[in-house]
């Protein structure tokens, strides 16, 4: 029905009760009456607090055309609060990587958050501690952050930055794919890494060691069209061995050291790129 009718023509349509019973799937018609309850109950009182954006609003995120292009699906709507926009492609980079970060680690999120920030950029990451919630902290001081979360705006996780959540509610923006009451979950926590990584322009990669969630944020970007691009760290640092690794193992990931690298690496095409490596592999490099 979404995918018929959109959004909202199919949020009206279940909470008037104008659809047939025998249309709908049995697990869905066994449920309609509490889906019109919550349809003129707990949503109408969400947002009086909070906003609801949907595909045909003129803020809906464009990069998330791209979930629903490669991946199949993508949220029928985002519950959005505080004053700051959408991330928009062209605006915005995703910062993430290990929960637990160095010192190098986070010292040098924060020097990149902060300059991105400066410059005009907008971070966006989802709060754990460790490189997401640095990330946050020091964009949230340029008002420029904003908080993708696994869980509902009643919910928020982890408890540990509550605080900066409030923050933003206030100066930047919480963004989730969920009703405000959802809790945070593992499918909810692999969706929302699909998200992070189609919302931005590009994800950078700060500490991540092999196969951690931050390199699969990473290769989302990457499926999506997106840039990828991570910090080198010590050579000794188990927690840079996923990084490293993606250095090697893919040419479209970009090794940068300052915000001015990831804002460079921002202008360029990275399709382009790509036709470029395959034309250079195709001719053995001449």
């Amino acid at each position: 029905m979404v995918a018929e009718h959109g959004p909202q023509a199919a949020y009206e349509r279940l909470s008037h009760g104008d659809v047939a019973r025998e249309t709908l799937r049995p697990e869905v018609r066994h449920r309609l009456r509490p889906i019109r309850e919550q349809a003129t109950d707990g949503v109408a009182e969400a947002m009086t607090w909070c906003r609801v954006v949907i595909p045909e609003d003129p803020d809906w995120p464009a990069g998330i055309s791209d979930l629903t292009r490669v991946v199949g699906s993508s949220p029928v709507c985002l519950w959005a609060l505080g004053p700051a926009p959408t991330p928009q492609p062209a605006t915005t980079v995703t910062v993430t990587g290990t929960d637990v970060a160095t010192p190098y680690g986070v010292w040098t999120t924060d020097e990149i958050a902060t300059e991105l920030a400066v410059a005009g950029r907008t971070v966006v990451s989802t709060g754990i501690r460790g490189i997401d919630g640095t990330a946050l902290r020091a964009a949230a001081a340029c008002d420029a952050a904003v908080a993708v979360l696994p869980c509902g705006l009643r919910q928020l996780y982890p408890q540990a930055s509550v605080d900066m959540y409030r923050r933003l509610a206030v100066t930047g923006l919480l963004l989730s794919a969920w009703p405000p009451d959802a809790q945070a979950s593992t499918r909810r926590w692999s969706a929302n890494r699909s998200l992070l990584a189609t919302v931005s322009g590009g994800t950078v990669v700060v500490e991540a060691a092999h196969g951690a969630v931050a390199i699969g944020t990473l290769q989302r970007a990457l499926r999506f069209g997106r840039r990828g691009m991570v910090v080198p760290g010590p050579v000794t640092s188990t927690v840079s061995g996923g990084c490293h690794q993606l250095l090697r193992a893919d040419p479209r990931v970009r090794a940068v050291t300052s915000a001015a690298d990831i804002i460079a690496d921002l202008a360029t095409d990275p399709i382009a790129d790509r036709i470029t490596t395959h034309a250079a592999m195709s001719t053995g490099g001449a």
